[in-house]
C-alpha cells in the first residue's frame, strides 16, 4: 500500500480549514518558493506551526529555495522531514548534516531534467528522494511520463540503501497506478479538488493493487 501526502502551498492565504476532514494522510507536504529557485513566491512560514499545532501527521517541507539553510531555523520545530533540491549551488552535504544535528529526517528532490545517477553520492545520508512529476514552482501542470522510468531507475537502489521515493507534481488516479515503485504519492488538486477527497486518498494508497 501507497503512502499518501496532501501538498499544500505556504501562502499567506492558506486555510487550514481545507485539509481540517480529511483522513487516513501519512503526511503534510508543504511546498516553500522564494520566487528565485522557482518564480513564484510561497514563503507564509506561519503555516508550519499552525499545522504543528492542529495535527499529528508528520509534516514534510519542500523547500523550492536557492539557499535552504536561510529557513531552517524558522521552521525546524514544526517539521518531520526538511526536503531540498540537489540543483542548488550550496553544499549538499553541509546542509544534510545541518538537518540532522537537529534529529530531523532530510531528503533530496531532482528536477524532471536531472539524472537520478546525480544522486548516488547521497543515498547512504538521506531518507527521502522526491521525484518532481513537472517543472517545480506551478500546480495543475501535466505529469511528465519520464517520471515513470526515474522511479523505477532508483528503485534499484533500495536494495542498497534505506530511503523512500516520493512522486510530487501531477499525479492523479490514471498515472498513480503506473509508479508502482514509489512509496509516496504527494497530490495537491488531485485531493483538494476531489468530490471525494477521502475516496480519493484511499484509491491513491490502493493504487498499485491489482484488480
Amino acid at each position: 500500500m501507497k503512502k499518501v501526502a496532501v501538498a499544500l502551498h505556504a501562502t499567506n492565504d492558506f486555510d487550514i480549514n481545507q485539509i481540517k476532514n480529511l483522513e487516513n494522510l501519512d503526511y503534510i507536504h508543504v511546498d516553500v518558493m522564494d520566487g528565485k529557485f522557482v518564480d513564484n513566491i510561497m514563503l507564509n512560514l506561519d503555516i508550519f506551526q499552525a499545522l504543528k499545532e492542529n495535527f499529528e501527521i508528520p509534516i514534510i517541507v519542500h523547500m523550492m529555495v536557492e539557499d535552504p539553510l536561510y529557513y531552517l531555523d524558522k521552521i525546524i520545530d514544526y517539521i518531520d522531514a526538511f526536503l531540498f533540491h540537489k540543483e542548488i549551488q550550496f553544499s549538499i552535504s553541509k546542509i544534510i548534516e545541518t538537518v540532522k544535528t537537529h534529529k530531523k529526517k532530510v531528503g533530496l528532490v531532482i528536477n524532471p531534467p536531472t539524472e537520478v545517477s546525480s544522486l548516488l553520492p547521497y543515498l547512504d545520508q538521506i531518507d527521502f528522494v522526491l521525484i518532481m512529476g513537472v517543472n517545480p514552482g506551478w500546480s495543475a501542470q501535466k505529469f511528465i511520463d519520464t517520471t515513470i522510468e526515474k522511479v523505477n531507475e532508483l528503485s534499484a537502489y533500495k536494495k542498497e540503501f534505506n530511503f523512500e521515493i516520493d512522486v510530487d507534481g501531477g499525479v492523479n488516479l490514471e498515472n498513480a497506478s503506473k509508479l508502482s515503485n514509489a512509496d509516496i504519492l504527494s497530490s495537491s488538486s488531485t485531493i483538494l479538488e476531489a468530490e471525494n477527497p477521502n475516496q480519493t486518498i484511499i484509491l491513491l494508497k490502493n493504487s498499485d493493487k491489482k484488480p
